[in-house]
């Protein structure tokens, strides 16, 4: 009799853990990570591009859109000519996968173009069409990282306010860190269960990096009583420069650069931050979600 109970024990535990199973396969959905600076010129999609590239070498499926309307320049950097963008997805002449062009490293990429402006003007059809098309790869990937523009522009605002997850870019010059700290005021007060995290970049060394992240910490936690969560910081090398001008990534080229080392270690926290929990519940975000969002239907 007890072997009898044992195994009915066991059979119900298994039971309980093909559940959890397929519940937990049910509710995956990607990370969405939006990447934004106050002022251009801080080496905002430099950083996007290459902390994106360095997820895909820790094992991560990493997929990169290019939603800076004014400077979309992602292929550019990467030397890569698309026939299409998310325009064409919107007009549907395309779907997502006609658009999506292969990176490096096994990175996926979604060349924005004028198809960002279109989304907060889309009659009801195209946007159930659109839902429809991106909820398909809404869990193939383990992250989305959107490159947005710089400054307060009302496409920047809305990416934003609609994401889970931000990470500010600033430099240690006094005007971009102001910028940004008005960047995060701005979204702070519009919307709360945000996760902001901060990357200082083009700092001297490790000690300038490190005070300047933990100064515009202390200062959001006094004033705007908000938690920056520090990702990290990326020494200023002229290796940095000289991979935009061979249109490759730096990580790509100069993998033991000082570089290249800080951004593993802010993709490295990245995945450390999603681990411990610190983004909110993965499910219920997911690239469905944000772009429901974004155009107002969530």
């Amino acid at each position: 009799m007890n072997d009898q109970a044992e195994k009915l024990r066991q059979m119900a535990m298994d039971v309980k853990k093909q559940i959890e199973k397929e519940m937990a396969q049910e509710f995956k959905h990607t990370r969405v990570i939006v990447v934004a600076s106050g002022k251009g010129g801080v080496g905002k999609s430099t950083l996007a591009l290459n902390i994106a590239l360095s997820l895909c070498n820790q094992g991560k499926k990493v997929i990169l859109m290019d939603a800076d309307l004014g400077l979309a320049n992602i292929d550019i950097m990467l030397g890569l000519l698309p026939k299409y963008n998310l325009h064409h997805m919107i007009q549907g002449k395309k779907n997502l996968k006609d658009i999506i062009i292969a990176g490096p490293e096994g990175l996926s990429i979604i060349p924005g173009g004028s198809g960002i402006t279109e989304l907060a003007n889309l009659d009801e059809n195209t946007l159930k069409r659109l839902l429809v098309e991106l909820g398909k790869i809404d869990g193939e990937f383990d992250y989305m990282i959107i490159d947005t523009g710089a400054g307060i522009s009302n496409n920047v605002i809305s990416f934003l306010l609609s994401a889970d997850d931000v990470i500010f870019v600033t430099t240690p010059e006094p005007t971009s860190m102001t910028d940004a700290y008005g960047m995060v005021k701005a979204i702070a007060r519009r919307s709360t269960g945000k996760t902001f995290y901060l990357v200082v970049n083009r700092v001297v060394d490790n000690i300038e990096g490190v005070l300047v992240a933990e100064k515009f910490k202390l200062v959001c936690d006094r004033f705007l009583n908000l938690h920056i969560n520090i990702l990290g910081h990326v020494i200023n090398e002229p290796l940095v420069g000289e991979g935009i001008r061979r249109q490759r990534a730096f990580i790509e080229l100069f993998p033991r650069s000082q570089a290249a080392k800080n951004i593993d270690s802010i993709a490295s926290n990245l995945i450390n931050s999603n681990d411990k929990g610190t983004s909110k519940d993965i499910r219920n975000g997911g690239i469905k979600r944000f772009f429901k969002k974004i155009i107002g239907m969530a």
